[in-house]
């Protein structure tokens, strides 16, 4: 990308963030109906505590096969593959 293309692509973010924010800040927070006795569930502030115990084993189950095939694997392969990943994911911008 030329210079301007990347100015021009980061200014276009800045607005959008900037609308993305005045939008939040219009959207009124959930309120609590009279006589209701739970509160009305917000999404920022879900209890995931169970989430996170379901696949902390999955998690690290995976972490340690990955090391495994790293350590299987050749460097001068790894680095071929890393390399093309890096191709791939810039030519599918």
């Amino acid at each position: 990308m030329r210079n301007e293309e990347i100015k021009a692509e980061l200014e276009a973010l800045r607005a959008e963030v900037l609308a993305l924010a005045e939008t939040r800040k219009q959207t009124p927070e959930p309120t609590k109906l009279e006589g209701a006795t739970e509160e009305v569930a917000h999404p920022d502030k879900a209890d995931t505590s169970g989430v996170h115990e379901a696949f902390a084993p999955r998690v690290k189950e995976l972490v340690e096969l990955l090391e495994t095939e790293l350590r299987e694997t050749p460097v001068v392969s790894g680095l071929v593959i890393f390399s093309v990943g890096l191709l791939v994911g810039r030519f599918l911008r």
